[in-house]
């Protein structure tokens, strides 16, 4: 039983990665946190839900709306936790009260520190997944092999006959995204309604705590916008909020703490700004930080342990290689050990406890080298990783759980970086989706989202990276 405790935004957004499941380590490389804060949260969790393992923390989020169900899609995984895989039968989804689904999720011992292993899943871009649909619920009891590998062929021998068997589809109720459009057979692509004002330069952050896309500034016929536009993926629409105090272009935003920061960038009269600027998205209020130790803009923007790097740049004359780290807490800018050559409109994440620098561009053009940095290293060095296959000017760079993906524009390409193996490759893209720089990770997803300038302004695409297979009980 649930103590009726109020579960935090902190909490809510660890039980939104458990319900795709993340492991405790996944958990805390995504939010940049460690591990032991991780068991904590989720130990809470528990205690307020009355959750005695990650699969009832899955269905409790699942019936209360924290997680989306996408109908009549199965994603294949990237990488999964196999250590043991749980199926659990007749788990009342918000669909109707009468209908059951068994969840297939990830999970993990709460006390488990060791790095889960991967499973690679046979590249089925060709093949179809079987869609499934609306099944009335029969009460035949499903047995749990004993093993990784007879877990994996039970759950795919399910999906396969439950394909073969259905006879003819059976309608599914209306869902908040009616207006989703997938863009090839397997349905991991899908296009959404564009940006209404589409603009270069502009700052893209994903809020995970209200599960919603923040679109910032940018250019509107070569001037600076104060613009917001906030994109809610369950209704498919965009709304205006309060404008950011400073109109700027070519800045970055990210979360931190529940609120969106936005270091420096240029303004509408095209002068390299040292401002802070922090939205608070639930008062839907700005308020002015501490200003930059040197004004910045085009540079590539993480948080890693609860504090922003700002990495590298242009700062109106020359671009940069300095590295300038803020601490919320201390309200105080420090200096990071800063790259080994400068470069401005690089991708950066934070994976694996480290943070990567994709890409971007010097002096002499488009670059294709990528380097990483442990910043719990007393000598704090940068260090050389795998190039990628082709230079990139301004890459869209994501982590989602396990792995980290880059996009390329001008080719219309991605590609997929093996942190183990330190090698890239690349993998197509269907030729209606959207490729593009200013990209965001909210959940599972991966949102593109094209500039003024590109052959389709204010285009958006949907990549779904990570997943939670739904199997109808049978």
């Amino acid at each position: 039983m649930s103590n009726d405790a109020p579960i935090s935004d902190r909490e809510l957004e660890i039980l939104r990665l458990v319900a795709t499941g993340a492991s405790n380590q996944q958990i805390a490389q995504q939010l940049n946190i460690s591990t032991n804060t991780v068991k904590v949260h989720v130990r809470n969790i528990f205690g307020k839900i009355g959750a005695v393992s990650r699969t009832e923390a899955t269905v409790y989020a699942i019936r209360r709306g924290l997680v989306a169900i996408t109908q009549g899609a199965l994603v294949e995984a990237e990488a999964v936790d196999a250590q043991s895989i749980e199926f659990v039968q007749e788990v009342p989804t918000l669909l109707d009260e009468d209908e059951y689904v068994a969840v297939a999720t990830s999970h993990v011992d709460l006390e488990d520190d060791l790095p889960a292993p991967t499973v690679i899943i046979p590249d089925m871009t060709d093949v179809p997944p079987p869609v499934i649909t609306h099944l009335p619920p029969r009460q035949i009891p499903l047995f749990i092999g004993v093993g990784v590998s007879l877990a994996l062929l039970i759950a795919v021998a399910l999906i396969l006959q439950i394909a073969s068997r259905r006879a003819a589809p059976v309608s599914v109720p209306p869902q908040p995204t009616a207006a989703l459009a997938a863009t090839d057979p397997n349905q991991r692509w899908f296009n959404h309604t564009p940006l209404p004002t589409p603009r270069d330069g502009f700052a893209i952050t994903a809020y995970d705590l209200e599960r919603k896309l923040y679109v910032i500034g940018g250019r509107v016929g070569g001037t600076a916008s104060a613009a917001v536009d906030r994109y809610d993926p369950a209704s498919d629409r965009w709304i205006a909020l309060t404008n950011k105090p400073t109109a700027v272009s070519d800045a970055s935003a990210i979360v931190l703490h529940g609120s969106i920061y936005m270091p420096g960038g240029e303004d509408a009269s095209g002068k390299v700004r040292d401002i802070l600027e922090i939205y608070d998205p639930r008062d839907q209020r700005w308020e002015a930080g501490v200003a930059l130790p040197k004004p910045r803009s085009r540079y590539a923007l993480v948080v890693w342990e609860g504090r922003l790097y700002v990495i590298g740049g242009w700062d109106g004359t020359t671009i940069c290689s300095e590295v300038y780290i803020y601490d919320p807490q201390a309200k105080a800018w420090a200096e990071g050990p800063p790259l080994p050559s400068p470069r401005q409109s690089a991708g950066a994440v934070t994976a694996a406890g480290r943070i990567y620098v994709i890409g971007g561009s010097d002096s002499s053009g488009p670059l294709r080298e990528s380097i990483r940095l442990d910043p719990t290293e007393v000598e704090g060095r940068w260090g050389v990783i795998a190039p990628l296959p082709d230079p990139v000017t301004f890459p869209g760079v994501a982590a989602p759980v396990g792995t980290i993906l880059a996009f390329d524009p001008g080719r219309r390409m991605g590609f997929r970086y093996d942190q183990v193996a330190d090698a890239w490759e690349g993998f197509a893209i269907p030729d209606d989706a959207t490729v593009a720089s200013r990209v965001a990770l909210l959940g599972p997803s991966i949102y593109l989202i094209n500039s003024a300038t590109a052959s389709t302004p204010g285009a958006m695409s949907e990549y779904q990276a990570v997943f939670t297979v739904f199997l109808p009980n049978r």
